[in-house]
């Protein structure tokens, strides 16, 4: 509850309304019996036509009112529940939010979904029902248990020697409840993690002819997947089973020995049957209590899921950071920077030094996998250094706001990410309130109004995801003008044009001199050769710098 609380705080008058109206609800259905027995003993064995009519008069209007109530109930409810569902997503989403990318991306997609989607709800349907199940399941069995000792305590006697049977049934159920769910749990995302994967490459599944393989896969995580759903449905069937056994048989016994006092005048037909309609309202009242306990076995597995996505180490940014001033400069100096690949790796940056002056231009070089982009990511804090000093304009870079420093330290990477909606909303990406004008003129920047306007709806022309529809070009050169409307103090090109021909090439390295003639930029490539106007070469190898040139 403590992971929920934040989130049902806001709407515990809105859960308090509903407790208060499922009581009233329980009061009125627990008048039902009553009725019924004066059905039987004054109406029909005594043969008062009127009391018969007024006891069913009564029935239909509780029946109406408790029909009414409970609309207006589930309503309450369902507004508050779904309130506090999506608080708890959008917390844990804003959470992973805040963790390196390169920490998140070692988590399957498919499971962080699953997460956020099916466990969320769980803990939801448990945090937000078992309270008012509880309370009115609870007022219920008080109102149930005074009205059947009053009618008879002997029965009660006999029932409550039966009902310690049903708790052990549930309580030795418990371990098998929980390893079916974590297991029903994990089945599901890897189900969900194939389909998005699958769903996403569908071209490269295409091109290697692999339908048929893919398929197969998807039947065999399905067989998987229902196996799992079938044992929890057992293992559920199985306890619900033998405590409706138990239940049927304390019904049998009140009837046994409740028929006996009949047949020998201790007891009337009308207080039997609502004693037996009691009972099985104070059984399912039980059962609801009961319940909750193997409820809050499903939820746990789900809350420990989510857990561990709330303990994900975020890249941590200090509550009296400095704001990025506006006369900043774009000087970048690393002394020392080393990164490890773990805790016990070798070094992937070993002892890096580098000094890149506002408003240079560099070209970092080597092969793949010698460590350019993990050291774009520290420039850009997605990870820090475990040892040595970044500086951003003589100032230590973990001194700035986070999102400054990411909002001014852009990067243009291979394959930009852009998202689904027109060409002005992926231009307007992370500045909202750009003008047109001001998104036009980074556009013209950039090399790309041209080739936008000759579209058939122009900036308004509709991407898929991804940027399905345009070019590998295009898709920088839009990034490119997204980073001119935010005035970045540096611009890194991640291989950007890997895989270009040249003349393409050349048009993403002027595009970038034309939009940041004044700013620092840092050009990683793998092909260094065919970059114009540059100030400094490196090479990285073994995690180390040296001098390199265009050549390599």
């Amino acid at each position: 509850m403590a992971t929920l609380w934040p989130h049902l705080r806001p709407e515990l008058a809105a859960l308090v309304g509903s407790v208060l109206l499922g009581l009233l609800i329980a009061v009125l259905s627990a008048s039902q019996p009553l009725l019924t027995r004066m059905v039987i003993d004054d109406g029909l064995i005594g043969r008062h036509f009127n009391q018969l009519a007024w006891a069913c008069a009564g029935m239909l209007a509780i029946a109406l009112s408790g029909t009414l109530l409970g609309a207006l109930h589930r309503a309450i409810y369902v507004r508050a529940s779904g309130h506090a569902l999506f608080s708890l997503r959008r917390s844990l989403y804003a959470h992973l939010m805040r963790v390196s990318p390169r920490r998140l991306s070692t988590i399957p997609v498919g499971d962080l979904v699953t997460r956020l989607d099916g466990d969320v709800a769980e803990v939801q349907r448990f945090g937000t029902d078992s309270a008012a199940t509880f309370i009115s399941s609870l007022l219920m069995l008080l109102v149930v248990s005074a009205v059947m000792l009053r009618l008879s305590w002997r029965l009660c006697v006999l029932v409550l020697a039966l009902l310690p049977l049903q708790l052990l049934v549930r309580h030795y159920a418990r371990p098998s409840i929980e390893r079916s769910t974590r297991s029903v749990r994990e089945a599901a995302s890897g189900i969900s993690g194939f389909l998005i994967e699958t769903l996403a490459g569908a071209r490269a599944v295409q091109a290697a002819a692999a339908q048929r393989l893919e398929d197969e896969r998807l039947g065999v995580l399905g067989d998987h997947y229902l196996s799992r759903v079938i044992r929890a449905q057992l293992v559920a069937y199985a306890t619900s089973g033998v405590a409706g056994f138990l239940g049927n048989l304390a019904t049998a016994a009140v009837f046994l020995l409740g028929g006996w006092y009949v047949l020998h005048d201790a007891l009337s037909v009308g207080t039997l049957v609502a004693y037996v309609s009691y009972l099985g309202r104070s059984a399912g009242s039980a059962s609801s209590l009961v319940g909750l306990y193997t409820g809050y076995q499903r939820a746990k597995v789900s809350l420990e899921r989510l857990g561990d996505l709330s303990r994900l180490p975020v890249v941590p940014d200090s509550p009296d950071a400095l704001e990025l001033p506006a006369t900043a400069r774009g000087d970048l100096r690393l002394q020392a920077v080393t990164v490890r690949a773990g805790r016990e790796g070798s070094p992937v940056l070993d002892g890096v030094d580098l000094q890149i002056d506002a408003g240079t231009k560099l070209v970092l070089s080597g092969i793949s996998g010698a460590g350019k982009s993990t050291l774009t990511d520290v420039l850009r804090r997605f990870l820090d250094p475990d040892e040595g000093t970044v500086w951003l304009d003589g100032t230590l870079l973990t001194r700035y706001r986070l999102d400054d420093v990411r909002r001014r330290i852009v990067v243009v990477e291979h394959s930009p990410m852009l998202f689904r909606g027109s060409i002005l909303d992926n231009l307007r990406y992370g500045h909202p309130t750009a003008s047109d004008d001001a998104v036009r003129q980074a556009a013209l920047r950039a090399g790309i109004d041209g080739f936008v306007r000759e579209l058939p709806d122009g900036y308004d022309t509709q991407v898929g995801e991804g940027g399905a529809g345009l070019s590998t070009g295009q898709r920088q050169r839009i990034a490119l003008a997204r980073a001119a409307l935010g005035d970045p103090l540096v611009v890194i090109l991640d291989e950007a044009t890997s895989g270009l021909d040249r003349e393409s090439a050349l048009a993403i390295h002027r595009a970038l001199d034309s939009c940041f003639a004044h700013r620092t930029r840092l050009v990683i490539t793998h092909q260094a050769q065919d970059i114009e106007q540059v100030d400094q070469w490196w090479l990285l190898q073994d995690g180390k710098l040296r001098r390199g040139t265009a050549s390599g």
